[in-house]
């Protein structure tokens, strides 16, 4: 109970200090904040970006040292240890492990930079001081790796700006965004509002880190990245640019709709007329961060022919009672994604139980669910609940074939006698748009 208390008070006076760094830039968007670094290595911000790095788990850098090493040698000395290594300057990052992830559904695989514990620590302490003072500078407009922001509420606002009628789409996608963010020019961007010798230091030593790769090491002067905890926050400060240039021309108001919404480097542009004119200059504004547009995989797209965004499909069309609305709903790449999860939690031939196989289902399905809930996806949602009881059936088929009962012994109900989870019935309510 004490401790819980303690815990409690710390993450309070955390954020009692976001919370003031917020309002104060917030109240003065032209203020520069020079006394940052001491807040970075207080106890209670590295305590709580311990638990943060911690939750979201992650795999061992280049050290080699995991987060259960630390919990066997003691947080409390590893946070007393990092607090007085910060304090005393002897602090310096390592290299970033370099491992290649497969892209959902392409044959091309991600690279993934993955900074040691220790660094991610700092990483997210660094980004729970410096955060608040951005979020309270960007733009409506961008929905991505942000406090109190997700994709459904970017979903939600792509369905309304084509319902009110801007049905010509700027689909677009810019190449390699993480890696090819030019360093310079960020940390230009960065010291706008921090002015933090130290912190600077910081943020220039981890985006100059060396890339350690089939043993040898690769230094680069773009790119952040992906894996780095403070990755998606420069990330968003660097296209926030972007942001605030768009919106200053009015572009995303009333007069001009031409509305942006982006989630991170996802973007669409929604526009009611004149979709060449706003093409090109969204173009020049790329082209004027240092960034490039990928040829291929931009494109302009009528609302009625349908365009897909962050997973879910889109469509201008009319509804059974002869209104238009637009439709929203999990792509075919998604669903077959979730699929080939199911599959492979399912189990290989062998020793196979079914209760355990639906424990390892659950999640996969609550997870497709909880994403998904908030549009028009009732025939996906069947097509999943259809499959994960066939490959459940399927599963019992082939590990007792052999036997005289066969399938005698299946469950006749997987949901109430099991505990499988249901999709059908999971969708909700959201904004302007009803479920079908």
């Amino acid at each position: 109970m004490i401790a819980e208390k303690a815990i409690n008070t710390m993450k309070d006076k955390v954020r009692v200090l976001q919370r003031s760094l917020y309002r104060a830039a917030k109240a003065q968007k032209e203020r520069r904040f020079g006394v940052l670094y001491d807040k970075v290595y207080r106890k209670d911000v590295l305590q709580k970006a311990w638990q943060q790095v911690r939750s979201n788990r992650g795999a061992a850098g280049v050290d080699g040292r995991t987060i259960k090493d630390i919990e066997q040698a003691g947080v409390s000395e590893f946070i007393e240890g990092l607090s007085q290594e910060l304090r005393e300057k002897r602090y310096r990052p390592n290299r970033v492990k370099r491992v290649y992830i497969p892209k959902p559904g392409k044959a091309e695989k991600r690279p993934l930079g993955i900074p040691v514990v220790k660094d991610r620590v700092v990483q997210m302490a660094v980004k729970i001081v410096v955060e608040p003072i951005f979020e309270a500078g960007f733009e409506a407009c961008s929905y991505g790796f942000r406090p109190k922001r997700n994709a459904h509420q970017a979903h939600e606002a792509v369905a309304k700006y084509v319902n009110y009628g801007c049905v010509q789409v700027i689909d677009a996608d810019i190449k390699g965004y993480f890696d090819n963010i030019p360093h310079e020019r960020l940390m230009e961007v960065v010291s706008r509002r921090v002015s933090d010798v130290e912190v600077l230091r910081l943020i220039r030593w981890w985006l100059k880190a060396g890339i350690l790769e089939d043993g040898q090491t690769n230094y680069k002067d773009t790119g952040t990245p992906q894996g780095g905890v403070i990755s998606p926050l420069l990330a968003n400060i660097y296209l926030n640019e972007l942001d605030r240039e768009w919106t200053k021309r009015g572009y995303n108001s009333i007069r001009y709709e031409a509305h942006m919404v982006r989630y991170a480097d996802d973007i669409v542009i929604l526009c009611r007329k004149d979709v060449e004119r706003y093409y090109a200059e969204f173009k020049r504004e790329i082209e004027r961060l240092g960034l490039e547009l990928s040829e291929t995989k931009t494109r302009i797209v009528a609302a009625t022919d349908g365009f897909e965004f962050l997973g879910m499909s889109f469509a201008y069309r009319q509804g059974r009672q002869g209104k238009k609305n637009c439709y929203k709903w999990a792509t075919s790449k998604a669903i077959n994604r979730i699929k080939e999860k199911v599959r492979q939690a399912a189990g290989k031939r062998g020793y196979w139980d079914l209760e355990q196989a639906i424990q390892q289902i659950n999640p996969i399905i609550r997870g497709c669910g909880n994403y998904y809930r908030y549009s028009n996806s009732s025939e996906q949602y069947e097509k999943v609940d259809r499959y994960v009881r066939w490959r459940l059936r399927w599963r019992h088929y082939v590990e007792h074939r052999k036997r005289l009962r066969g399938m005698r012994d299946f469950p006749k109900d997987l949901y109430a006698e099991q505990g499988l989870y249901r999709l059908r019935g999971t969708l909700r309510r959201y904004g302007l748009n009803a479920v079908r």
